[in-house]
C-alpha cells in the first residue's frame, strides 16, 4: 500500500468514526422535532393541597435498603449497602426519580386513562395510600373509597436486590366496573449522563428491555424513539392499552427493565387473573422548548420507561382480582443473575454481550471461575488472557512466519523499489513474482488473524459491560471500571506497542513502516487515556505476550535455517557494465533465483 493510499484509509476511517459518534449532530437528526408522546396515557396528579402528609416504609433486605412512600405505594430510595457500591463514602441510590411521583418503580396504575368511560374502577393513579404494616421486611399498604379497596405489598425475598410484589383490587360498588393494570419502572437520566465520551460508551449510557419468556431480547435505546418511529403502528399500535407512544414486544414478556451499563431496574411478571401481560416500552424526551433541541438544554434528559401492560378486566360487585410479580433492582452481576427469580426468568439475559454473545458468555464462566481460584480480578483479567492467546497462537503463527519470510526477502525487495521507482504497476508484478517464487502470501497470515477476531471483540465487550470490576482497586488503579487517573498505562501500552512495531520484520513501503511504527502506539495511547483499566491490563497483558511469541518464532525460524543447508542469501552488487542497471547476485542455489525481466514477471 502505498503512502498516500494509507493516508486516504486512516481518513476514511477517521470519518467513519467522527460518523458514529457525531453524526446526528453533523446532519440535524430528527431530534429537533418533538416526539408525539403527549399525556393522554399517563396518571392525573393530585392537587397538593388535598393531599395527606407522605409516610415512608423502609426495606432492610439482603444487600440493599429500599424505602417505598405512601404516595402512590411506590419506590421512592434504593439503596446498595454494599461496601463495594458505595460512592464517597455514602451508599449509593439507584433511584433516579424520588421526587417525581408519577415515575417511580413499581408503581401500579388501575385507572387506564384512554379509557373515557363512567365504568372505570379507579378515577386517578395518584392516590394517598395508608401504611398498614412495616416491620422492615414488609410494607403493605391500602386504599379505600366508594368504589375500589385497593391492597399492596412489598416484601422481601431471601435472594439479594428481589423484593416480591402483589396487589389486590376489590369492586365496592353495586354495579360492575372496570380495571386495566400497568406495573411501571421508570429511569431519568440528563443529556450529558449518557452521551459518549472519547472512545468509551458512557457507563450510564440506558436502554429498555422486554425480554420473551422464549428468550428474545428486544433492546431499544433512545436511537428507537426518533420522531419517524412511531410511525411505525406494527410497533406502536393504538389499542384500549396504548395511545400509539409505548412500542410493544410480540409474545408473553419473562420480564421487563430499565438497565444501564452496570445496573438495572427489572419487573417479572408471575400471577395474575388474566392472560399475560404485555411488555411496552418508551423512551421520552425532555427539554424546554425554547432551547429546540434535547443536546443543546443543559437540563434536558430522558425517561427510560417499560411497563407491564395488563388485559382489562371487569369486576362484579363484592369480586376481586389479585396480580403478583418479583422485581430485581442492583447490579447485573453475572453470579446474581443466574439465579435472579429462581433462575427461570432469564434475568441473566439483561446483560448485552454484543454479536458474539456465545463466546462472551465462554469467555464470562472462566473468568469468574479463574477468579473464584485466585481471588484477583486483576490477575484473573492477565490469566484469561494468557489463556485466550495461547489458544489462538495457531492462528497467529502463519502471520508471525510470513512476516519473517518477508524480512529474508527485503534485500531483493528493496532491489524491486528502487528498480521500479517510477513504474508502480511493475514493481507490483515483480513483487507478485518474488512472491510466488518463495511461496510468501502476505494475506495468508491475515485471513486466519480475521478468524479470531470475535474472541477478541466478545473479550472487549465482556470486560466493558463487567459490573464485577466496578470499584474493584488493582495495583495503582483504585477502580478497574474507570480509566487510570495517573495515565500510567496508557503510556505503557503505548510503549509496549512502539516495541512490538520495532521488531515486526520490516515489509513494504519504508515511510509507511515509518509511519504505523509511530501511529499505531500513538493510536492505542489516546484510547486508553479513556477505557477502563480493566482493559488495559487486557491490552498490556496481550502486547506483551504478542511480543514473546514472535520472539519465539523467530529463534526457532533463526535456529532452523542455521541448520538448513543451502539456505538463500541474497546481496544487491551494482552492474558497472550497465548503467542504471542493478544485478541481483544470489549465493546458494541458482534455480530458487526469481527471474525478473525488465519490468515483467
Amino acid at each position: 500500500m502505498e503512502r498516500g493510499n494509507l493516508g486516504r484509509w486512516l481518513l476514511i476511517a477517521a470519518g467513519i468514526f467522527l460518523f458514529i459518534r457525531f453524526g446526528t449532530n453533523f446532519l440535524g437528526g430528527d431530534k429537533k422535532l418533538p416526539q408525539p408522546i403527549g399525556p393522554s396515557d399517563e396518571a392525573v396528579p393530585m392537587a397538593a393541597a388535598a393531599r395527606a402528609p407522605e409516610v415512608l416504609c423502609d426495606l432492610w433486605g439482603d444487600r440493599f435498603h429500599a424505602q417505598l412512600t405512601t404516595r402512590g405505594a411506590s419506590l421512592k430510595h434504593y439503596f446498595l449497602t454494599t461496601a463495594k457500591y458505595h460512592k464517597a463514602g455514602k451508599q449509593f441510590d439507584i433511584s433516579t426519580t424520588p421526587d417525581q411521583e408519577l415515575f417511580q418503580q413499581l408503581r401500579f396504575h388501575f385507572s387506564n386513562q384512554l379509557e373515557k368511560s363512567t365504568e372505570r374502577q379507579v378515577d386517578a393513579d395518584t392516590i394517598d395510600w395508608t401504611l398498614v404494616k412495616s416491620d422492615g421486611k414488609t410494607c403493605e399498604f391500602s386504599y379505600r373509597d366508594d368504589k375500589v379497596e385497593l391492597t399492596k405489598v412489598v416484601s422481601l425475598n431471601a435472594r439479594p436486590y428481589e423484593l416480591n410484589v402483589s396487589a389486590t383490587i376489590t369492586n365496592r360498588a353495586a354495579v360492575p366496573l372496570k380495571h386495566a393494570l400497568t406495573v411501571h419502572s421508570d429511569d431519568w437520566r440528563y443529556h450529558h449522563e449518557v452521551t459518549p465520551g472519547a472512545f468509551r460508551q458512557s457507563p450510564l449510557a440506558t436502554q429498555v428491555e422486554c425480554i420473551s419468556v422464549d428468550g428474545h431480547a428486544t433492546r431499544l435505546t433512545a436511537a428507537d424513539f426518533e420522531p419517524k418511529d412511531f410511525e411505525n403502528k406494527e410497533l406502536f399500535p393504538t389499542n384500549s392499552r396504548n395511545s400509539g407512544t409505548w412500542l410493544e414486544t410480540p409474545g408473553a414478556p419473562a420480564l421487563a427493565a430499565v438497565s444501564n451499563v452496570y445496573f438495572t431496574h427489572s419487573l417479572v411478571p408471575l400471577t395474575a387473573p388474566t392472560k399475560a401481560p404485555v411488555c411496552q416500552a418508551q423512551i421520552q424526551d425532555r427539554y424546554s422548548p425554547s432551547y429546540g433541541s434535547l443536546d443543546k438544554d443543559p437540563n434536558g434528559g430522558s425517561l427510560y420507561r417499560v411497563r407491564l401492560a395488563y388485559p382489562a378486566m371487569t369486576l362484579d360487585p363484592g369480586q376481586s382480582a389479585s396480580y403478583s410479580l418479583t422485581s430485581y433492582s442492583g447490579p447485573m452481576e453475572r453470579s446474581l443473575l443466574a439465579g435472579a427469580m429462581g433462575g427461570n426468568h432469564r434475568a441473566d439475559q439483561l446483560i448485552d454481550l454484543g454479536y458474539f454473545s456465545p463466546i462472551a458468555k465462554i469467555l464470562v464462566a472462566f473468568l469468574l471461575k479463574v477468579h473464584g481460584i485466585v481471588g484477583n480480578w486483576g490477575i484473573a483479567i492477565m490469566i484469561l488472557t494468557i489463556t485466550a492467546r495461547t489458544l489462538l497462537f495457531p492462528l497467529t503463527l502463519p502471520s508471525i512466519k510470513g512476516m519473517i519470510k518477508m524480512r529474508e526477502l527485503k534485500p531483493e525487495i528493496d532491489a524491486l523499489n528502487e528498480k521500479f521507482k517510477d513504474d508502480a504497476q511493475a514493481k507490483g508484478l515483480a513483487q507478485m513474482e518474488l512472491w510466488r517464487k518463495h511461496n510468501v502470501n502476505p494475506l495468508k497470515g491475515c485471513l486466519p488473524q480475521m478468524a479470531s477476531m470475535p474472541v477478541w471483540f466478545a473479550l472487549y465487550r465482556t470486560l466493558q459491560t463487567a459490573v464485577e470490576l466496578y470499584n474493584i482497586p488493582f495495583l495503582w488503579f483504585p477502580d478497574l471500571s474507570s480509566a487510570d487517573p495517573l495515565y500510567i498505562l496508557p503510556f505503557v501500552i503505548g510503549g509496549t506497542s512502539f516495541l512490538q512495531q520495532k521488531l515486526m520484520p520490516p515489509q513494504g513501503d519504508p515511510a509507511q513502516q515509518k509511519m504505523m511504527q509511530y501511529f499505531m502506539p500513538a493510536m492505542f495511547t489516546v484510547f486508553m487515556l479513556f477505557l477502563p483499566a480493566g482493559l488495559g491490563v487486557y491490552m498490556f497483558t496481550n502486547g506483551v505476550l504478542g511480543i514473546l511469541q514472535q520472539q519465539g518464532v523467530e529463534w526457532h525460524a533463526r535456529r532452523a535455517m542455521r541448520n538448513a543447508k543451502g539456505a538463500i542469501k541474497v546481496e544487491v552488487v551494482s552492474d558497472t557494465s550497465k548503467p542504471g542497471k542493478d544485478k541481483l547476485t544470489p549465493k546458494g542455489k541458482v534455480d530458487d533465483r526469481p527471474q525478473l525481466g525488465n519490468g515483467k514477471a
